[in-house]
């Protein structure tokens, strides 16, 4: 799962566990913790550089995640920001001189270090029980995004896509309906050349450019080969879309491919 989410996993294996995430709620649940362990490693400064790399390039590639990072980091700045609950033991007691007997100051000062300890008591516990609260305001966020997804079979969209270029009213243009919120869109890019060990795509809306992925690798569907691109589906809005396929040389130069067209609607 955690090679997966960073996008380094085999291309075999990769297309097994994505049909297990459709057909399985309790796996894609799994999936989900696995987002979030990723997650507070990023934050903890827990990662290798390749794998920090890998999670800004490609595991960020849709809001929902980019939130729950946001969340993340919001929750852990702020409990840094927190001083440290101070023990009773770690708190010094007035000590009585006994050549001066006034009862009045005698109590004076147990007072006042028993009303810091509790001044510090009731801090460390209004700031547990923000933290807390925060931290149930996430989980129940978490949870109705798994509802969603586990009753939502649109939540990953599969677009097959043969080589081509957009034309305006094109009727034989891909047509692709408007994913909804949180959805994994799967672009299924046919190529006729699949000696590429990896391959790099750029996706345009309307010329303008949207995303770009590198170390893409091909696979074999039935008697097809096809290079599979898996975006967020929030990236995309109604309007006409391109993505621009190449072949990465051994020497690291791009060999330009094919045009694959589709055009969102509502």
């Amino acid at each position: 799962m955690r090679n997966y989410l960073l996008g380094t996993l085999e291309v075999d294996r990769r297309a097994a566990l994505e049909e297990r995430i459709l057909s399985d709620p309790q796996f894609y649940e799994e999936l989900l913790v696995s987002e979030e362990d990723l997650i507070d490693q990023y934050l903890g400064n827990k990662l290798s550089p390749s794998e920090r790399q890998q999670f800004e390039t490609y595991f960020l590639i849709t809001a929902e995640r980019q939130n729950n990072l946001r969340f993340g980091r919001l929750l852990r700045r702020y409990l840094d920001s927190q001083p440290a609950p101070v023990s009773f033991e770690e708190i010094p007691v007035a000590v009585r001189h006994p050549e001066t007997y006034a009862p009045a100051k005698t109590f004076l000062p147990f007072a006042g270090t028993l009303g810091r300890t509790a001044a510090v008591a009731i801090s460390a516990v209004v700031v547990a029980a923000v933290g807390i609260i925060l931290l149930l305001c996430w989980i129940s966020s978490r949870k109705a995004q798994q509802h969603v997804a586990q009753n939502d079979s649109s939540q990953f969209v599969r677009v097959p896509l043969a080589p081509g270029t957009l034309r305006s009213g094109d009727v034989g243009t891909q047509h692709v309906p408007l994913p909804p919120r949180g959805a994994r869109v799967r672009l299924e890019m046919e190529v006729s050349n699949s000696n590429f060990h990896n391959y790099k795509s750029e996706l345009l809306r309307e010329n303008d450019f949207v995303q770009t992925a590198n170390q893409l690798q091909s696979e074999k569907k039935g008697e097809q080969h096809i290079v599979p691109w898996t975006i967020g589906g929030d990236v995309l809005s109604p309007g006409d879309y391109q993505v621009r396929l190449s072949g990465v040389l051994d020497s690291g130069q791009d060999e330009f491919i094919d045009n694959y067209t589709f055009r969102v609607v509502k």
